[in-house]
């Protein structure tokens, strides 16, 4: 039986460029099958739906795009791999253009159809060995969400993109209550399981363009991608709702609840700072909801 083609995305190319990369690709034994998106706007589309197998992006603009553009694509869809296209050999830019995360930098005037195939092939390679290791030292065996490290690398490198610019990202901090208490009266193992249905419940309150990321213990975190639908009021319904739904529906004989603390955060050299902040917030949540129950204890044994 025949393989697949590979699904190319070509971002940016001339009509020109394009045929010709189109007739490099017919010369070689590996099947290809090319698109082409002349708009940034119009590739994002397609590398969302996860069509493509790998992603040539041309850097031919004006200086001050090349790289954002390549990190925005990156951006967009950070499991496809991506090989920028140089009009000219620049030794600087293609060091910036491995370091933002593209697997290769080819220059135009140099290409043939042989080092192009080699090029691709390699480069989805890479992108499925580097992702195999991602998932064994980045995530969190128990929940499958990021653990700190790969939230903290994560979130940096977003941070990184929204920073340029001008856009300051929305951080919560959430810490599972009575966890203690769940392990000491129904065990470990139930803890556990406590922390997975929290851990489902974010992935379904939040959006998968959202970093999450389970920092050790009871303790989670979210990085916002879209700081308009991320006010504090609304994160804290949307998920208090959720968890309230779910407690509703289980059998369980304990009720799921979680603290939060939400803050502000710009660049990536004051994640580690807010993140501490937005945990002192999340004490005085939990704090506050301490009182109420022990004043509401104290109220009905009035009564």
């Amino acid at each position: 039986m025949a393989s697949e083609p590979i699904q190319i995305l070509l971002v940016g190319s001339s009509a020109a460029d394009a045929r010709r990369v189109a007739q490099m690709l017919r010369t070689g034994a590996t099947k290809f099958r090319l698109r082409r998106a002349q708009k940034l706007r119009q590739a994002k589309r397609h590398l969302r739906d996860g069509s493509p197998d790998v992603a040539i992006l041309d850097l031919s603009l004006p200086e001050a795009e090349k790289l954002e553009t390549l990190a925005e694509a990156l951006r967009t869809a950070p499991s496809v791999p991506l090989v920028a296209l140089s009009v000219a050999a620049d030794d600087s830019l293609a060091a910036q253009a491995l370091q933002l995360g593209a697997q290769d930098f080819l220059v135009k005037s140099e290409l043939n159809g042989g080092q192009l195939a080699r090029s691709l092939c390699y480069a989805i390679a890479r992108q499925q060995a580097q992702s195999s290791f991602r998932s064994l030292s980045l995530m969190d065996e128990l929940t499958a969400l990021h653990n700190r490290r790969g939230f903290i690398s994560s979130a940096e490198q977003r941070l990184k993109l929204t920073w340029r610019q001008g856009v300051r990202s929305t951080l919560v901090f959430i810490d599972v209550d009575n966890l203690k208490y769940i392990n000491d009266n129904f065990g470990h193992r139930e803890g556990d399981y406590a922390l997975q249905q929290i851990a489902g419940l974010l992935r379904e309150c939040f959006r998968e363009s959202d970093l999450i990321g389970r920092l050790g213990g009871d303790e989670f975190c979210v990085l916002l991608s879209d700081t308009a639908e991320a006010s504090d009021s609304q994160v804290r319904k949307r998920l208090f709702e959720l968890i309230d739904k779910n407690n509703v529906r289980s059998r369980r004989c304990y009720a799921l609840s979680v603290s939060l603390g939400i803050v502000e955060v710009g660049g990536p050299y004051e994640l580690e700072r807010q993140i501490g902040r937005a945990d002192a917030l999340m004490y005085e949540h939990k704090r506050a909801k301490q009182v109420s129950v022990q004043r509401l204890t104290q109220f009905r044994e009035l009564v």
